[in-house]
């Protein structure tokens, strides 16, 4: 996620790793605790841009991103099409979390002549251990089946564990 008051080193920390995805928080149908950059759907395209470019400077590596919820931003086309529009010419891909069944995201992509590219699996629905062990046994399964397979989750603390626990089973895939 980018900087906040929450985690005010997000960047320097993603500046020691080779590869990340930057989170980016975007409008919920019903979410309370917005983060303070988080993009709306009533938002400008001079305003998404100016965002866009904020995450640059932050994260100069940033290749990817994905949505932090975002429900609502995601739904709605008018404001992927602006997002899709600065990330292209940024030559960043958008990763779609699926925080919705009514995301524009594959229809936008399309239409921006990009691959729609989605989570395949999300680690921590449910914050027990035993669950995330089981939501990394089917991420590695569809990367075994499709060759590729997206996981996403959060770093909480049974997360963390059973990430640390399934290592052995990671070591199958790359």
């Amino acid at each position: 996620l980018p900087p906040s008051k929450y985690r005010p080193n997000s960047a320097k920390l993603a500046a020691k790793e080779d590869f990340y995805m930057v989170h980016l928080p975007m409008e919920a149908m019903r979410f309370t605790a917005e983060e303070p950059t988080t993009l709306h759907v009533k938002d400008s395209q001079k305003k998404i841009k100016q965002r866009i470019e904020i995450i640059k400077k932050l994260f100069p590596k940033v290749k990817y991103i994905n949505n932090h919820t975002g429900s609502k931003f995601t739904a709605d086309e008018v404001s992927m099409n602006k997002l899709i529009s600065v990330l292209k010419k940024n030559d960043i891909t958008f990763i779609d979390s699926r925080t919705t069944a009514k995301t524009k995201a594959p229809k936008v992509l399309k239409n921006f002549g990009l691959e729609y590219i989605s989570r395949d699996v999300f680690l921590d629905h449910h914050m027990e251990k035993s669950y995330v062990k089981k939501q990394i046994k089917e991420a590695i399964r569809a990367a075994k089946k499709h060759g590729t397979a997206i996981a996403i989750g959060h770093p909480h603390k049974n997360t963390l564990l059973a990430l640390e626990e399934s290592k052995h089973l990671l070591k199958e895939v790359e």
